[in-house]
């Protein structure tokens, strides 16, 4: 299974709450440059896992439109900043048992390093800056997972 995790867009400061934090037109923007650069590489996915939280619904409406007829979309309790990587994995392989070859999760600091960490332990616990994507495989037979790529937009654009 292929796993793309994806940090928010670039979010407003302030808000009401923190679940209530919007984008900002740069984290809009950053958002469909990574959705483009991950559409030239043929990246394709079968199921998207979404946080709750305003930033991360408004990161995937950003990049939708260049993923469109995926159809198995889930908002998750379990993906807000201080949800369970564990939880997380548990969904992962629960995809993985239905036979799903590509998830993006859309998700927020620490909880995106944790993810990494938890399915790819010799990975660390990266830092993702905004729009950030990371690329884990996970293998099918035996579980075992490596991360190929932590690829930002500043590189992108380079």
């Amino acid at each position: 299974m292929q796993i793309y995790i994806m940090r928010h867009g670039q979010a407003e400061m302030m808000a009401y709450s923190d679940a209530e934090r919007n984008l900002t037109d740069i984290g809009r923007e950053e958002s469909e440059l990574m959705a483009k650069y991950l559409l030239k590489q043929k990246v394709s996915f079968d199921a998207v896992l979404i946080s709750p939280y305003v930033r991360a619904q408004q990161t995937w409406e950003s990049v939708s439109p260049f993923f469109e007829g995926i159809t198995n979309i889930q908002t998750l309790p379990c993906l807000t900043p201080s949800g369970s990587a564990r939880d997380t994995v548990d969904e992962i392989f629960a995809l993985q048992a239905q036979g799903l070859k590509s998830i993006l999760i859309v998700s927020h600091l620490p909880l995106v390093g944790y993810i990494v960490g938890e399915l790819a332990p010799a990975a660390g616990v990266p830092a993702f800056s905004t729009s950030a994507v990371g690329h884990i495989s996970l293998n099918d037979e035996d579980g075992f997972a490596q991360l190929l790529s932590l690829t930002t937009v500043p590189q992108i654009i380079i």
